[in-house]
Formats: structure tokens, sequence, C-alpha cells
């Protein structure tokens, strides 16, 4: 895939439209919401639609940005109620993005990019659309895997945020433009953790993980590693931050393995950055992810991390030994061997720690929204000169375009 040349004097994009589903707890909501804020710093007028009715905000919504609130969620007796209120649904945002006579729109995730695409179909109004789980693993159904297959291709840019997931969509799929634009570190402000106190219920040492529980976190597995590890029998605690369908599994599981007594499930949570300013060690055990937050907020604030290497982000992230510890995905005892070695070695843990910290320069928010912005304004100008293009910071080892050997994460769609 070739690069992509920006016109650097190409008339920005004035209004901007955001699309998602809604602002529950997540990655993509948090990327939403600080997306908005930075198209905001930059002049633009923002509008941020949410489909999911008055539900709760997880996430504030910045000051400035204009807040739409639409409900297409609605029980179907039949597959022909389905269609039906899906047409009306496409047809109610098509008018209520049309309403806001944007530029540029921006879609958030699978289904809502494939009703964003639908919806504004025919109005050349231009549809940049955000997967933000890597697409071999992604669980949606069939019908909508077929749909984002036939849709995608209509979108002005598809952007993902590992160059894996990139690889992926160049095997399976006709994308036009492919951009490649990873998560941004945090500010120091957003980490929340002026805090002199610990939480109430932290115990120490501290093993500490984040994310829902539900089995993509693959908890289940860091449980079985923990257990494997005894460091429960010399006082280390783990604590697991989120809630959850497996909270009941999970529960019975810490009890069969004997390590009830050394875990903590407080469930979500909103003063994460505590946790973390709390804690001796984080954890990363997903099967799969797009760009972890939790494992990037955790080594900006100086944290030793071990992770999988799971598709995808684990690995542009973690250089193995060098800021953190990688171990092969899924590998229950390899964890196990990377939690003991950390736990027992002081020295280990302060230098991963320092060098973790460096991250966030390189995934820099002014670096990273300044790309967003860019790509946007592109768009808008119809500027997408070449096949592609992509940006993504890499760990000091590897590169954009470095040769890698290809792994068949799915069988398409």
């Amino acid at each position: 895939m070739g690069s992509l040349t920006l016109n650097s004097k190409a008339t920005p994009a004035d209004r901007i439209a955001v699309v998602v589903s809604s602002l529950g707890g997540g990655g993509a909501e948090r990327v939403v919401v600080d997306l908005c804020r930075h198209l905001r710093d930059s002049g633009r007028e923002v509008s941020l639609i949410t489909l999911s009715g008055d539900d709760p905000d997880a996430y504030a919504v910045p000051a400035g940005v204009q807040r739409e609130r639409m409900e297409i969620r609605r029980s179907a007796s039949s597959l022909l109620d389905t269609i039906r209120f899906s047409l009306r649904h496409i047809a109610a945002m098509r008018r209520k993005i049309m309403s806001l006579s944007p530029d540029v729109v921006v879609s958030f995730v699978d289904q809502t990019n494939v009703r964003t695409v639908l919806g504004l179909f025919g109005t050349g109004i231009p549809v940049i659309v955000s997967e933000r789980v890597h697409p071999a693993h992604n669980p949606i159904s069939r019908g909508w895997r077929v749909l984002r297959r036939l849709t995608y291709p209509f979108a002005a840019a598809v952007t993902v945020q590992t160059e894996d997931g990139a690889e992926w969509f160049r095997r399976w799929t006709r994308v036009r433009h492919l951009v490649v634009i990873s998560n941004a570190a945090r500010y120091p402000q957003d980490l929340g953790t002026d805090f002199a106190e610990p939480p109430a219920s932290a115990s120490r040492p501290l093993i500490l993980a984040i994310g829902r529980l539900i089995r993509q976190k693959g908890f289940d597995l860091l449980f079985d590693a923990f257990h494997r590890s005894r460091l429960f029998e010399s006082g280390w605690h783990l604590t697991v931050l989120g809630e959850g369908i497996e909270r009941s599994s999970l529960v019975q599981q810490a009890a069969k393995l004997g390590i009830a007594e050394a875990l903590d499930l407080p469930g979500r949570v909103d003063d994460v950055g505590r946790w973390l300013k709390q804690a001796d060690l984080f954890v990363l055990s997903s099967r799969y992810e797009g760009f972890p937050n939790a494992l990037m907020e955790a080594m900006q604030l100086g944290l030793p991390c071990i992770s999988f290497d799971c598709p995808s982000g684990p690995r542009e992230m973690i250089e193995n030994n060098g800021n953190g510890c990688l171990v092969p995905a899924e590998d229950i005892d390899g964890l196990s061997e990377a939690l003991r070695r950390l736990a027992t070695d002081v020295d280990l843990r302060r230098r991963l720690a320092a060098e973790a910290t460096k991250i966030s320069d390189r995934f820099s928010p002014v670096i990273v929204y300044k790309r967003w912005l860019q790509l946007i304004d592109a768009v808008f100008a119809g500027d997408l000169r070449g096949q592609g293009m992509e940006y993504s910071p890499k760990a000091g080892r590897r590169s954009v375009g470095s040769s890698q050997p290809k792994q068949d994460h799915g069988v398409g769609w």
C-alpha cells in the first residue's frame, strides 16, 4: 500500500459530526470524547451523535460540543420487523446528520459504521469509519460482517489502530483508503492521579488488571496464572477493575483455585488513575484487543507491565524486556513465570517502569490528533492522493512497512 500525500494548504473541514452508539464505559467511547475535544480546540464546530437514547454517559461531553441523542433500539418480533425498523433508523440518522450540515462525518464501531455509510449514501457527505477491535476477532454476526464488507468501500477512509489490523483488511476487503492511527496517550491531567490516599480496598503488594468481565479480556487465564505463580502465598493480591457478564463464573473460578482471599473485584470505578498509581504490577491478559488504553495508561504512570502478545496493540507498545514483558498469547505458564519474575525482582520492575513512561512521547496526543485532523481535512478536500495512508508509531525495533511474518487471524467474512 502506497503512501498518502496530504495537502497542508487544503481548506479545513469546519463542521464535523461524530457518531457513536453510546458514551458508556469503553475504550472507543473514550477516544470519541478525546477526539471531539481536540476537534473543538482546533476551532471546528463539532456535533456528537449517540444512538442509545437517554442512557447515562460514562464520559462527560466536552464543553462546546453539540450533543445530539437518538434512540434506534427497538424490539422486533420477526426478521421483517428487524428489516423495517433498521430502514427507519437509517433514514432517521440520515435526516439528523444532514440537518447538522457537516463537512465530514466520523463514525465509530462496526454496526454504527454500517448504518452511517448506508444513511449518507448519495448525499455527498464523506464518511470516515473507525474500527476499534481487531476485525478478525470482533464478535459480530455474519449479517453484519457481510454488510461491513459491502458498505466500507463506500467510506472515504477506514481507520484501524494497528498494522496487524490493517493487514487483515488488506487481505479480506476492498476498502479504498486504509488509515492506521493508534490511540493517543493521555494528558497527565486526564489520568486522575491527584489523590494522596490509596483506594480504601487496595492491598499491597498489588497486581492490577482493568477491563470488562468478558471472555475477550482473558481474566480466567489471569486467574490460572496467578494461582500457578503462588504469589498469593507471599502476600501478593490481584485486583481486577471492571464489570461484566462473567463476574459469577470468575468468582467461582477464584474459589475453586483457592485465590479468593487474595482477589478483589471492585466493579467499575471512576478513579482508575488512583488504582494505577497504587499498583506494583499491571497485567493485560486479553485474548484480543484493538489498542488497549488501560495498558497505555499503566505505562504512562510508570508501572511495570506484563501483557499477552495478543492481536492487536500490545506489540506496538511493548518491546519485550525493554519497557515491559510480552508473553505469547494465552500462554498461562508464560504469564505465571513473568508474574513471578517481576514480583521477585525489584530492580527489573524499576527499570521497566522507567522505560515505560517514554510511551507518552511516542504516542503523544499532539501527534495522534494532528493526524486525525490531517485525515479529516484531506477527506473534505478530496485530496486522498495515492493508494492509502498509514500512521502508527512503532516500538523501536520495528517500523512502518517493516517485513513481518503474516498471520491469518481468521477466515475473513
